[in-house]
């Protein structure tokens, strides 16, 4: 993550619970800007976790970490309150990112911020894509390739609601013409 993301979320501080998707150099960051962080991360060949747990900077009585793959851990952790920042940094093979979104965002309040960090990576990309357009949340900036968004209300769109989602409002034309030439014919003829 780059330096200045990194700010970036530290400028946003303090917070009293935050989590994270991966680990680096943002869970010694947020170890410091948080009352309680939880980190969703694998110890990997590279030893991170590890490396981490022995890092001066790290505040280690303020971070949990739930080791395992995140597809696994985060749908069925308990967290103790709802947070206030979330970064989403761990698995960028598709679909995970967008998973982890799933089971995370629920948790995040209105208020708090949702980072997405990697966006040359196409999958985060679209799920950057597709929260740009969402109404309930509002894009701060991007530093970087690092994007900040302010949750801005809840959800109202019930169980399925795809209809309601912004990225929906347009139909993707290859597919819906047919449609919308029928529906204009139907049109000429009442």
């Amino acid at each position: 993550m780059a330096p200045a993301a990194l700010a970036g979320i530290a400028r946003r501080g303090p917070f009293e619970a935050t989590a994270e998707t991966g680990c680096g150099g943002s869970t010694i960051v947020l170890s410091n800007a948080s009352k309680h962080h939880t980190v969703f991360a694998i110890e990997g060949e590279n030893r991170t976790i590890s490396a981490l747990r022995h890092h001066a900077d790290l505040l280690l009585e303020r971070v949990e970490f739930v080791e395992g793959e995140s597809k696994d851990t985060v749908p069925v952790h308990r967290f103790r309150s709802s947070l206030d920042l979330v970064l989403l940094d761990g698995p960028h093979a598709y679909p995970w990112p967008q998973v982890e979104f799933a089971y995370l965002y629920p948790h995040l309040k209105v208020g708090g911020w949702l980072v997405l960090d990697d966006l040359q990576i196409r999958s985060v990309f679209e799920l950057f894509e597709f929260l740009k357009h969402e109404p309930e949340v509002a894009l701060e900036e991007v530093v970087v390739r690092t994007a900040f968004f302010r949750r801005t209300g809840v959800e109202q769109r019930g169980p399925d609601g795809w209809q309601l989602q912004g990225i929906n409002r347009s139909p993707v034309w290859r597919y819906s013409w047919r449609d919308r030439l029928r529906d204009l014919i139907r049109g000429r003829r009442r």
